[in-house]
């Protein structure tokens, strides 16, 4: 995948991007902001009153709405620039439906690049949680959050999982791979299969079952994995001066823009754009503007450990910083890790039933398998 080096520094936010943002945004900025957490960062209570809510959403119809309504406008929201701006406000809307029944409610999400390389082993899909693979031929549930529940859409059939590879799915894309296409997207265009080819696909066939389905939002794991995902784009927007960027093609094939309607919602998209302003009062827990996936050790392993010309080729805002130049680490640090082993890859079967551009998902892999290949060239091994 070709990807832009027009990037900008994530340390050049300032005046002239707050009078950019001042200049487009309409919406009132939120009285008040909440936060959604990472879903094993909440607190016992936090998770029990979460529960208690969401069996009430399935007991009332709520995901059999939700499914029906990605269902319907499926092609209209996947392999286009509508992606983004489609799922901010969709999970928005399923927040909101939540907090009808306690305000206290907030959309967690999962960190899924913490859990890449063996994600059957997550702690997230045990039983205290969301629950893992499904059991028997219909690969029904038995354990965690949805276990024993039946599906009302698009028929009746018990909840099911049935995770790839027998059970045990190869790897999903490291933090510094997904880092990699966040410094080096100069636009959506680019942006948006970098990540909705990669870590977006990869979780949806996994998971299989519900979850692989265009009825996805069965399963609660897509609101984790959306609102993980809508957390990746606020940090390629806050931290790359992409706050107001929305470019590509449009369902209808046109040039989309801000002042275009979010698909189903019948409202703009820069509505949207924007956390803390209009209906988006709430921010993600770990991403104050500016902060990456990496922590500052990985930062710092990544600056001493890859050649200036890796570093340039594949994290330009890295290399750009002054501590990139002069950033050490002891050897235990440097020694420490193992090599980032290449990500799974999406099947010919699902790019089909999802109706997308086999030869741009391949490319995407493509792009990957190359960031794999120089970071093993360069001896590079993860922390993660």
């Amino acid at each position: 995948m070709k990807l832009s080096a027009a990037i900008l520094s994530a340390t050049a936010i300032g005046l002239s991007a707050v009078q950019v943002a001042n200049a487009q945004q309409t919406q009132p900025a939120c009285s008040s902001v909440y936060t959604r957490k990472e879903l094993l960062s909440l607190t016992a209570s936090e998770w029990s009153l979460y529960k208690s809510i969401l069996t009430a959403m399935q007991r009332d119809g709520w995901f059999a709405w939700f499914s029906y309504l990605h269902n319907t406008w499926f092609g209209s929201i996947h392999g286009q620039s509508q992606f983004f701006p489609f799922h901010r406000r969709f999970v928005y809307e399923w927040e909101k439906t939540g907090k009808r029944y306690n305000s206290a409610f907030a959309q967690p999400y999962w960190d899924e690049m913490r859990d890449y390389r063996t994600p059957a082993s997550s702690q997230v899909l045990t039983s205290n949680w969301v629950g893992g693979n499904g059991q028997g031929t219909n690969r029904c549930v038995q354990n965690g959050l949805q276990a024993g529940w039946t599906m009302t859409y698009p028929n009746s059939h018990c909840f099911s999982r049935s995770f790839s590879n027998n059970g045990n799915p190869t790897s999903w894309y490291s933090p510094e791979y997904i880092e990699s296409v966040i410094q080096r997207s100069a636009d959506m265009t680019a942006f948006r299969p970098g990540i909705e080819y990669s870590l977006h696909g990869i979780v949806h066939l996994n998971m299989g079952g519900d979850m692989a389905q265009r009825y996805s939002p069965n399963d609660w794991i897509f609101m984790l994995h959306h609102a993980n995902l809508d957390r990746l784009w606020w940090q390629w927007q806050s931290g790359h001066n992409h706050m107001w960027t929305m470019d590509g093609p449009n369902s209808d094939g046109n040039a989309i823009s801000i002042n275009s309607n979010i698909a189903y919602f019948n409202e703009p998209i820069r509505n949207v754009m924007q956390l803390g302003y209009g209906q988006m009062c709430f921010q993600y827990s770990s991403n104050p503007i500016r902060r990456r996936n990496l922590d500052a050790s990985t930062t710092q392993k990544i600056s001493a450990a890859l050649p200036q010309d890796v570093l340039s080729e594949w994290f330009p805002d890295t290399a750009k910083s002054p501590a990139a130049a002069v950033a050490t680490v002891d050897s235990a640090v440097a020694a420490s890790g193992k090599p980032i082993p290449y990500p799974g890859t999406l099947t010919d079967d699902w790019i089909s039933k999802q109706h997308l551009d086999r030869a741009a998902v391949r490319r995407v892999e493509a792009d990957a398998r190359s960031f794999v290949d120089a970071m093993k060239k360069a001896k590079y091994n993860s922390p993660h």
